[in-house]
């Protein structure tokens, strides 16, 4: 710090005696040490002692005094107090400014203005490429992204000193910032210019506030009507697929009661309707069973009538059989007649044909039998088919519906936190706010609030409160780390 010393007069070769030169000596601090103190504030330099430049630091020293000089002493003292007034109006705004470069770092995309003082030819208009680094004449690709303006000029200058420049000079400024994006429940969502200072509240009044507000709550009701509509309907059908789904592996599997279910009361009739259709078919197969069955027992006592009858039949044959080989040989001998013989032969011969008939019936009987047993087989086979596709088409569609109810339920979901979010407060309580951001070369995404500044490129992202976006974003914003200002990325 300075001290200020009484009834000394500082004393510089070659000063006029009026004391004229002395105050434009003293005069000659304050362009020097503003100079000083915002390089220094820059460099982060800047502590509890200012630093003090060789035209200031020779201007009061107590070797170079001269006697009688004390007019000429309060002037520099008063040049002396007035600088330092100027230095404590000037602190803040240096500070300030050297903050807000501190917040602010390049990013790929940002365009600047690099000025090499005495060297036109490697000045101009640079654009950050991919990897985050401006194409210089002679330096070749020098990457910025990352840092701050200081940081960047600092590093450009080492790249052009680097076997190149003896001294270079080097200032940097963003030429053009990038827009902001903005996205989600705004009423005009898209791309705004940056302005330094905005805030995401900002960025929300420039897209036209949120977007619920063009709807009215009769609209949105009427919306949230038809999605818990759709939402039951959903839910109904899932309850009838799943009770007839009961049903059909009841009826698969020949049990006459279906499973309990832990459903409510809807759910409950449900089943007493999948019931009563269990217990009416059920009847109606074991009738038709009971009908066959019965010509199925008529059949095979017929058929043991007409074996039983088939088998006296030829019994019969045998015995006419033997006794008109026995009249014949009578017959022959001559102790018989002719016209008693031919009766014997027309008896064995009808015999024949008895039995003959009897067997024809008996095989007719035993063809009815085995048509009757196949329809018998045939009803079970397409009894159980019918099942079959009728249960394999009931999981499919319970498979669709299942498929179908998240879905349903996110869209009524959304719905209400859009009811709700028009009829809110409007705090940030309210939305969901995320803003994805390019540090170094690296994306990365932040929770954000409506006091959280933005930065030139920010993409937000604004949705109710429990939408998509707060569960993706949660995983992407615990493994993105987030460079501090003035650190880049490494090479």
């Amino acid at each position: 710090m300075l001290q200020r010393t009484s009834g000394l007069i500082p004393a510089r070769p070659g000063l006029a005696p009026n004391g004229k030169a002395e105050i434009g000596a003293c005069a000659d601090i304050l362009p020097s040490a503003r100079r000083s103190i915002t390089r220094s504030i820059r460099a982060g330099r800047f502590g509890t002692t200012l630093p003090l430049s060789s035209t200031y630091r020779g201007a009061c020293r107590p070797s170079e005094q001269q006697p009688g000089t004390e007019q000429e002493s309060r002037r520099c003292g008063h040049w002396l107090r007035l600088f330092w007034l100027v230095v404590v109006l000037l602190l803040p705004m240096a500070t300030g400014a050297g903050a807000q470069e501190a917040a602010e770092t390049l990013s790929i995309g940002d365009k600047v203005t690099v000025t090499v003082f005495g060297q036109a030819d490697l000045s101009g208009d640079f654009v950050l490429d991919g990897a985050g680094a401006v194409n210089m004449p002679l330096a070749g690709r020098v990457r910025v992204a990352g840092l701050t303006v200081p940081d960047a000029e600092r590093r450009i200058r080492g790249a052009l000193m680097d076997g190149y420049l003896r001294d270079a000079v080097v200032s940097l400024r963003v030429a053009e910032l990038k827009p902001v994006y903005i996205m989600g429940e705004v009423r005009s969502p898209g791309s705004y210019p940056f302005r330094h200072g905005l805030s995401v509240l900002g960025a929300i009044a420039l897209a036209g506030g949120y977007r619920v507000g063009d709807e009215s709550l009769s609209v949105l009701k009427s919306e949230l009507l038809l999605a818990e509509e759709r939402e039951r309907l959903l839910d109904g059908s899932l309850q009838a697929l799943t009770a007839r789904r009961l049903r059909l592996e009841a009826e698969r599997d020949g049990a006459k009661l279906l499973a309990p279910s832990g459903s409510g009361g809807g759910s409950a009739q449900i089943l007493a309707g999948e019931q009563e259709i269990l217990d009416f078919q059920r009847r109606a197969r074991e009738g038709e069973r009971a009908l066959l069955s019965q010509q199925v027992a008529r059949l095979e006592s017929e058929k043991t009538a007409l074996t039983e009858q088939a088998g006296l039949a030829e019994r019969q044959v045998e015995l006419t059989r033997e006794q008109s080989s026995e009249y014949s040989k009578l017959a022959a001998t001559g102790h018989g007649l002719r016209t008693v013989q031919v009766e014997r032969e027309r008896e064995y011969a009808r015999t024949r044909s008895d039995a003959a008939r009897l067997k024809a019936e008996l095989a007719k009987n035993e063809t009815t039998l085995g048509e009757l047993m196949l329809r018998v087989q045939e009803a079970d086979t397409t009894f159980m088919r019918r099942v079959v596709l009728e249960l394999q088409e009931a999981r499919q569609k319970i498979l669709e519906v299942e498929r179908s109810m998240p879905v349903a339920r996110e869209i009524a979901d959304g719905r209400r936190r859009r009811l709700a979010a028009n009829g809110g407060s409007g705090t940030a309580s309210d939305w969901n706010i995320r803003i994805m951001r390019q540090a170094g070369l690296a994306p990365m995404t932040i929770g954000a609030g409506f006091e959280t500044a933005l930065q030139p490129g920010d993409i937000v992202q604004i949705t109710p409160k429990g939408g998509w976006a707060e569960n993706s974003s949660a995983a992407e914003a615990s493994t993105s780390p987030r460079l501090p200002a003035g650190i880049a990325s490494r090479e």
